[in-house]
């Protein structure tokens, strides 16, 4: 604790600093808001039958360690809460993690009786650490440091030794330090692996730094030493702070990982899925595909790999959302889901770009220079659409079959719609760009950067705005600016011509025409 608790008194968080502090001395408590009722059945996981070898040497690895006492032949604590213990596989083949099941019984668990709030954990994103890995430039080095044991790191206070009951062989165990299973683990640990992060940037000098739970990213560029000399600061920083790492997981100074299930390849700037997640997914996307109907729990299965998939597909969350409403008042994991046609056309979409792409997305060029990947758009409820970008334009009026419907009178629509004909158009002069859609009408604004939208018409153009995007490999946000300021795109949607070739004397002479399939998208809504 002496190198720990020095450690922490230059901490900036105080308020973490004396949580941290109070609690490797006494232990951490688990905030239950009331002790749930002793067990009076000792059941175990059906994972903890099948490896039970594998249970058992992982309790004697705890009790020898220290963090956990027993066997004991009668119950060793009053009123102990005794809960389900299981294996878990681990991504290393053959490899397994122990579990505590303490959100059983359900409604009386000891996860039943923690404030949600105080569970819930912000962690840094793979996005946020990719953006500090571009910005040491190109062929950056990496390199990773796994802290081993994680959890079981974090003692508990005595006061928390009765919720943490299990059973196995005919004996009782009590687990002595944070559980895999308490809902609580992950913010504490995050707490400390945060405190971790801090001071090897201190101790380093170097802020080019990620980490997620017990998983440590180090970048520095090229050339200069400062990815290998960070590495050997903070290996020897764990080592004093008495912090084990599993040396087996550490990786020396490279230009490709994997981190968070994701390889970063700084040499060829990109990122890739896993070939067996990518392969995975698919397959999981075609029994889906193949069928009337599935389990919720087969629907869920599917969709946990595709949420690993927006990690490298962030706007494939809109192809997302169907998927996920279905599952909606479907309670038991047996139950069935029909699969629509609505529900099959996002699952063709996800298998086109897991097969086109191969799970793999290319950084975005470091040309960043906002006028020229600018683009200019408006509408007019009475008259039409323009678009504008770079001296190429395009503009139209509303189709008549469009009034008969009342379709002008959605403004969300009438906006977004020159922003898609422009993408169709000149998504090969954005590709592998990042671009700004202005706008003077903050739905669509918001219908852009949230990518949702109650109106299906609007939807319809979003999926198609989304599908260029990624297939061109386009960032993107919508920004607003007053009406006033978009003189130049509402020229074009009023068709003031005169006023238009003022405000852009270089535009090309003639327009580009909206590609006819834009209107039957939304006709077909």
């Amino acid at each position: 604790m002496g190198k720990l608790s020095e450690s922490l008194l230059g901490y900036p968080d105080k308020e973490a600093a004396v949580f941290l502090a109070k609690g490797f001395l006494d232990g951490f408590k688990i905030p239950v808001a009331q002790t749930p009722p002793p067990s009076k059945i000792y059941k175990n996981l059906k994972s903890a039958g099948q490896h039970e070898d594998v249970l058992k040497q992982k309790i004697e690895k705890e009790v020898k360690a220290g963090r956990m006492a027993g066997p004991f032949e009668v119950l060793p604590i009053e009123g102990l809460v005794v809960s389900p213990l299981g294996v878990v596989p681990k991504k290393e083949q053959g490899k397994f993690r122990m579990i505590q099941h303490l959100s059983y019984p359900v409604g009386a668990s000891v996860n039943d009786a923690l404030d949600k709030e105080q569970c819930k954990v912000q962690y840094q994103s793979f996005d946020e650490a990719l953006e500090i890995v571009k910005g040491q430039g190109d062929r950056a080095l990496l390199a990773k440091v796994d802290i081993e044991s994680a959890f079981r790191l974090l003692p508990l206070h005595p006061e928390s030794f009765k919720l943490t009951g299990c059973y196995f062989q005919g004996a009782f165990f009590v687990d002595l330090c944070l559980p895999m299973g308490c809902a609580i683990s992950c913010s504490y640990f995050e707490m400390f692996s945060t405190f971790l992060h801090w001071l090897i940037c201190q101790w380093s000098g170097n802020a080019a730094i990620a980490h997620y739970l017990d998983d440590f990213l180090i970048i520095g560029p090229k050339q200069t030493g400062k990815c290998q000399e960070t590495l050997l600061i903070f290996l020897q920083m764990l080592k004093e702070l008495g912090v084990p790492v599993a040396d087996e997981k550490t990786v020396q100074p490279t230009t490709k990982l994997t981190f968070l299930g994701i390889e970063i390849d700084t040499k060829a700037r990109r990122c890739r899925l896993p070939r067996d997640k990518v392969e995975k997914s698919k397959q999981a996307i075609h029994n889906l595909m193949g069928t009337k109907k599935v389990t919720l729990r087969e629907m869920q299965q599917t969709l946990g790999l595709l949420n690993f998939a927006c990690r490298i597909i962030p706007m494939g969350r809109i192809f997302k959302r169907r998927l996920e409403k279905a599952t909606t008042g479907v309670k038991k994991p047996f139950h069935k889901i029909r699969i629509t046609k609505e529900l099959r056309a996002d699952l063709g979409v996800w298998d086109s770009f897991l097969t086109e792409f191969n799970g793999i997305r290319l950084w975005l060029s470091e040309t960043r220079n906002n006028r020229e990947l600018e683009l200019l758009t408006d509408a007019s409820g009475s008259i039409g659409y323009g678009a504008y970008f770079a001296g190429k334009w395009c503009a139209g009026r509303w189709p008549q079959a469009w009034r008969e419907l009342g379709l002008t009178k959605n403004l969300t629509l009438l906006e977004l719609f020159p922003i898609v004909v422009a993408l169709e158009l000149w998504a090969g002069d954005f590709r592998d760009k990042a671009i700004r859609f202005i706008s003077d009408n903050m739905g669509v604004v918001c219908a852009v950067n949230n990518l949702s939208s109650d109106s299906a018409p609007v939807i319809n153009l979003l999926r198609q705005l989304v599908l260029i995007c990624m297939r061109f490999n386009i960032s993107f946000r919508a920004q607003h600016i007053p009406g006033v300021e978009n003189t130049l795109a509402d020229a074009l949607s009023r068709e003031k011509w005169d006023l238009f070739f003022k405000l852009a004397p270089n535009a090309a002479k003639t327009p580009h025409n909206c590609p006819d399939n834009l209107w039957q998208l939304v006709n077909l809504s």
